[in-house]
């Protein structure tokens, strides 16, 4: 009987521990708050909201305003990494709605104010050590801290 029981806690603890995702890239995937961002062409430093989150995991970023008064919006999008890790593309960003999205596209500009000027944006990572993210699109060097 005792068999039974040991046999069945295994099988039920094999089942929940198998389930468990592993991020793609532990030092890009994660909670981050943009602290700046430039836009290239005039170099001009952006910092107009400072609660401005992005949420990567896996193949999903969510890009937030959190109590801000500007009202930007949440938009849902996917996220996808290139083979070496070295170039991160943005694309199909889509208004948060419940626990996903409305399946309404976002207007480009409303995606500005968090550094994106198109619906389909590829960044060079240019740093990930898991407390500081920097990537860099042809249109802005956007510069994130671990949240």
């Amino acid at each position: 009987m005792k068999a039974i029981h040991l046999l069945i806690a295994m099988c039920f603890f094999a089942l929940f521990a198998s389930c468990e995702k592993k991020p793609i890239d532990e030092n890009i995937e994660g909670m981050w708050k943009l602290e700046q961002f430039t836009t290239l062409d005039d170099g001009i430093v952006h910092r107009d909201c400072q609660r401005i989150f992005y949420s990567i995991q896996l193949q999903i970023v969510q890009i937030a305003e959190k109590q801000c008064t500007h009202k930007y919006g949440t938009f849902v999008g996917h996220f996808y990494l290139n083979e070496d890790h070295s170039q991160a593309t943005m694309k199909d960003f889509r208004f948060r709605e419940s626990t996903g999205d409305s399946g309404e596209d976002v207007p480009v500009e409303r995606l500005l104010p968090f550094g994106i000027n198109s619906l389909e944006t590829t960044f060079d990572v240019l740093k990930a050590d898991g407390k500081h993210l920097v990537l860099q699109s042809d249109y802005a060097k956007l510069e994130f801290i671990s949240f």
